[in-house]
C-alpha cells in the first residue's frame, strides 16, 4: 500500500486524527522504550505548532512535529516511525517535508545522542553542547538552508560509520552499539 503524506496545525486536525498521531508517539516513546513519561507535553495544542505525518489506510506510520522558537526558529520534535514501518525511509521523506515547510528558515533539534548521525547524514550540523532529557544523553542540532546536503552514499554503513566517528555513541549493557528501535536508520 501507498504511504501518503500531511501536514497541519491544530485547527486543521480532526480529533481522532490528533489522538492517532499521540498514540502513535506513546507506542514509540513510552510503550516500546519502557520509559513512563508524560508524552504529550503541551506543545501539540499551540495554534503554531506543525504536526507532519506519513499514513497508509488512514493509519499514522510516521510523524513529526514543528514548533516555533520565539526568535522564529523552527523545532523539529517527536520524529518517530511504527515498529513494522521502519528502515524504509518514511523519517526521512518526513524531514525533507519539514524542510520544505520552513521555507528557508532554520531548524533546530535535541535528539539522542545515539542518534545524531542519522540526522548528520541529513544535513544538520552539531551545534555543540549537550543536555540529559528523561535520563537520556541530548546533543543539539541544526539544519541550516542552503548549506549542502551530503549525497546519500552507495554503501550506507560507510556513511553510518563516517556519521558515528563524530558523535559518541551509546552503548547497552553488555558493550554493543546501542541501535535505537524508533528511527528509521
Amino acid at each position: 500500500m501507498d504511504v501518503s503524506y500531511f501536514c497541519g496545525t491544530l485547527a486543521e486536525l480532526s480529533a481522532e486524527r490528533l489522538y492517532r498521531l499521540l498514540a502513535l508517539r506513546s507506542q514509540v516513546f513510552v510503550v516500546a522504550r519502557q520509559r513512563a513519561r508524560h508524552e504529550p507535553d503541551g506543545l501539540d495544542i499551540e495554534p503554531e505548532t506543525l504536526h507532519v505525518w506519513g499514513e497508509r489506510d488512514g493509519v499514522p506510520i510516521a510523524t513529526l512535529r514543528l514548533t516555533e522558537e520565539p526568535d522564529g526558529i523552527l523545532r523539529l520534535g517527536r520524529l518517530c516511525t511504527a515498529t513494522a514501518d521502519r528502515r524504509k525511509g518514511y523519517a526521512t521523506t518526513l524531514v525533507e517535508h519539514a524542510v520544505v515547510l520552513a521555507e528557508g528558515r532554520p531548524i533546530v533539534a535535541d535528539v539522542f545522542v545515539r542518534v545524531a548521525p542519522w540526522f548528520l547524514q541529513r544535513g544538520f550540523t552539531a551545534l555543540g553542547g549537550r543536555s540529559v532529557v528523561d535520563g537520556e544523553p541530548h546533543m543539539h542540532l541544526c539544519f541550516t538552508p542552503g548549506q549542502q546536503v551530503p549525497a546519500y552514499p552507495e554503501s550506507r554503513n560507510a556513511t553510518t560509520q563516517q556519521a558515528a566517528a563524530a558523535v559518541p555513541q551509546s552503548v547497552d549493557a553488555g558493550g554493543q552499539p546501542y541501535v535505537p528501535a524508533w528511527v528509521a536508520l
